[in-house]
Formats: C-alpha cells, structure tokens, sequence
C-alpha cells in the first residue's frame, strides 16, 4: 500500500484521512491513487509530466478536463491532484459490451479536440517535435524495446530502432488539415464516455497543437487491441473502423495511420 504519509505537505493535507484505491490500468508508468472526488498523479518530473499540468490549466474551461486542486514538484517527481472524472472509461466492460456506442463516442471525443481554439496553445507536439522528441529517446536508450509490437523489430520490419527513425524521417506524411489540438495519446483508457458521447480526457501530458492523424491512428490501435481483448474478431473492427470514419466524416488514410503507430513505438 503506498504511504500517504510520505507525500509534501500540500498535497498530504489536501487527502489527509480520505481512502483511496490505486490504480492498476494506467500504463504511463506512474502512480495514480484514486480518491472518491480526487486523483492524484505522481510520476518523475520529465517534460511530458510537465506539460500535463501546462495543458490542464490551459484546457480548463474549453474541455472536460480534470481541475487541479494542488501540484508539488518534490525529490524530482510531479505530484498532481486533480478532480475525477464523470463517466466511465471506453474499455470499460460496459462501453466494451456495446462497440457501437463506444465507437461513436471516440469519434465525439476527436471533434471536440478538433473544434478547440489553438491559437494560444502553450505546447506544439507536431511531427517536428515528436521526431526530434524521438531521436533524443533513442540516444538516451528511452526506448523499451520489450514494448514494441511483435512485428516491429523483425525480417520483416526494421532492422532496429535507428532503422526505423530514419524511416519516419523519410517518409513524413503530407499534412492534409490544418494543425488541431492534439491529445497525444488518445487511447480508450484516456478517454471517458457516457453513451455515445464523451465526456472527459485523460493523461494529457502529450496534448498539443498536432496533425489529426496522431490522435486517430492512435485511437484505431487502441479499439482494435480492446476488441480482441473481448473476443471481438477481425471482421468486427473491420466494421467498427468503418463506423468511425463514418462519423468523424473523413476516409481512412493507411498509410498515415501506419505511419503514426511507428512513430509512437519510439515513445
């Protein structure tokens, strides 16, 4: 059980006596405690972990987003508490249940991101960024190589890491709409919906002003991995996929879609 007790004093006074569980579905490396109303973060201070908290405030008021109620940099770690959430999250067993709704609830979340104002937008997390983001990964040995899809590393793919850098590098998608807000790392676990509607976003360390290809090549992997994961099969994606596009009103581009699944294989 984490020891609360350890935590700085603002963010200890602000939890002091409450109960909480920790969450066991994140997969961002670091440790979130989940209060009835509250939820505090707490990972090592990195730019990522810094930008969370640019773009929270940033975002206050334009979308449903978590409010923070303390942040405390300590010992080289961010320990951001915020407000929950409404909803539930698009894997959840019930939005699981009912594919229909959830897809069309994710495609409700990618026009919200696309319908905000980035004229001020505090953070660019554009292909220029992500490259260079993804070069310095791998020559500080960042990247987990154990994560990588199967196919990634193989006869069949790239020969290794730099290999495939160089491939992003020469093959950089031509942008087809114009720059939009960004989550950065729209997958089901980050996204909370109620019906087919969402109504909340999390984990918004990677968020800025993008191309909308990132959040949505993202969101295909995401519903494709949580559709297996259920016993979907491979004709229900198919379908599922379809639905998406249909909504957000534009056609699948495969090429970009591949191209930005690489590309965060590097992060």
């Amino acid at each position: 059980m984490f020891d609360i007790n350890q935590l700085p004093e603002n963010i200890f006074r602000k939890v002091r006596g409450l109960t909480y569980n920790k969450d066991s579905i994140g997969e961002s490396g670091s440790d979130v405690l989940l209060f009835d109303e509250m939820a505090l973060k707490i990972e090592n201070t990195c730019e990522s972990a810094n930008n969370e908290k640019i773009m929270l405030e940033w975002l206050d008021g334009k979308l449903p987003v978590p409010r923070i109620v303390e942040f405390e940099q300590a010992d080289a770690k961010n320990y951001l508490l915020m407000t929950r959430l409404r909803g539930e999250m698009a894997c959840s067993d019930l939005n699981m249940a009912s594919p229909e709704h959830m897809v069309k609830a994710l495609a409700d979340g990618l026009k919200m991101l696309w319908k905000v104002d980035v004229s001020s937008c505090p953070v660019k997390n554009g292909l220029d960024e992500k490259l260079k983001a993804a070069k310095y990964n791998i020559e500080n040995d960042l990247v987990d190589l154990d994560d990588l899809n199967d196919d990634t590393l193989s006869e069949d793919g790239f020969s290794d890491i730099q290999a495939l850098y160089d491939f992003l590098c020469a093959k950089r998608p031509k942008q087809d709409f114009a720059l939009s807000l960004s989550h950065g790392d729209y997958c089901l676990p980050n996204v909370f919906v109620s019906g087919d509607k969402a109504v909340g976003f999390l984990d918004l360390g990677n968020a800025g002003v993008a191309d909308i290809w990132q959040d949505i090549a993202l969101c295909v992997r995401s519903f494709e991995h949580n559709l297996c994961l259920y016993g979907y099969n491979n004709n229900d994606f198919i379908k599922y996929k379809e639905l998406l596009f249909n909504e957000l009103g534009i056609k699948p581009d495969e090429e970009k879609i591949k191209y930005y699944i690489l590309l965060d294989e590097l992060f």
